[in-house]
């Protein structure tokens, strides 16, 4: 198997090729990505095993927030688990000190996850398939792009869970629709029309509303209240203002408008999210 010895260190010294004979894997020192193909993982059978690094699980069966996020897993090295098998997912493994390092830029402290459950954009696969295009290609210094790709995963997993989850759909190749949707993530407490944003791109209301949909699948005000209900639900998590003082800061107008937005989209009231998160 290519690179076995780099994958033992991330997985651990006791794992087998033969563990590992129904799994792809796309490795470099720092980052190592595994996906089941034609069966389950041997080594995440055992019960009760651990990694010498951070594991990250992505589920691709339990999407929420009508299928923009995934539900992702984290444990820390030498905590214990047992995998679930039968899911499809990718599993991501980050070389410990390569992972605090990172996360101590956001973070005085150093982290430690118990199989901790968090949401990440489903655009994550995006830059794993890019990961393991670059590897599967093997060009000349290709160890560079890889790097560099794996230091955007990492950041991108680390703010997915600290609750800012990173929306490729952002990133669009039509001028008057990226600057939109850029105004949008900086203005979204403002009072916001669609007359604004074509502005923006100098193009009409109907040429606009025409290109943002077709660009992103939502219109322009659905695409402002998914932005503001994801600013909203951080300050749910943190639980240091009041539902009012919610509202008012993504720009909803009142409570009563808030709740209706929240409750229609994720399912439960914002009381019933916060709720969630009491430790």
């Amino acid at each position: 198997m290519k690179d076995f010895g780099i994958i033992k260190n991330l997985i651990g010294n006791d794992v087998t090729e033969n563990a590992l004979a129904y799994i792809d894997c796309y490795v470099r020192p720092q980052l190592e990505i595994f996906i089941p193909t034609a069966g389950e993982c041997g080594y995440a059978a055992k019960p009760g095993h651990s990694h010498p690094s951070y594991m990250i699980v992505i589920l691709f069966n339990q999407a929420s927030d009508r299928q923009l996020h995934y539900c992702a897993e984290i444990t820390s090295p030498t905590v214990p688990h047992s995998d679930k098998n039968g899911a499809r997912y990718y599993c991501l493994l980050i070389e410990k000190s390569y992972f605090e390092k990172r996360y101590m830029m956001y973070s005085e402290n150093v982290p430690y996850f118990d199989w901790q459950t968090f949401e990440i954009c489903s655009d994550i696969l995006k830059a794993l398939n890019t990961f393991v295009f670059e590897y599967g290609k093997s060009m000349p210094d290709s160890d560079i792009t890889l790097d560099a790709q794996a230091e955007i995963i990492t950041h991108w997993v680390i703010r997915s869970i600290m609750g800012e989850t990173f929306d490729m759909r952002a990133v669009s190749s039509d001028y008057s629709v990226a600057r939109a949707q850029h105004y949008m993530e900086q203005h979204y407490s403002e009072n916001i029309t669609v007359s604004k944003l074509a502005a923006l791109g100098y193009v009409s209301n109907s040429c606009f509303n025409r290109k943002f949909k077709k660009e992103t699948g939502l219109t322009p005000i659905e695409y402002l209240i998914e932005i503001r209900l994801k600013r909203a639900k951080t300050m749910l998590k943190r639980k240091n203002l009041t539902i009012t003082e919610i509202a008012m800061r993504c720009g909803f107008g009142s409570s009563a408008h808030f709740s209706s937005c929240f409750q229609n989209r994720v399912g439960i009231s914002p009381t019933e999210y916060r709720d969630k998160y009491i430790d």
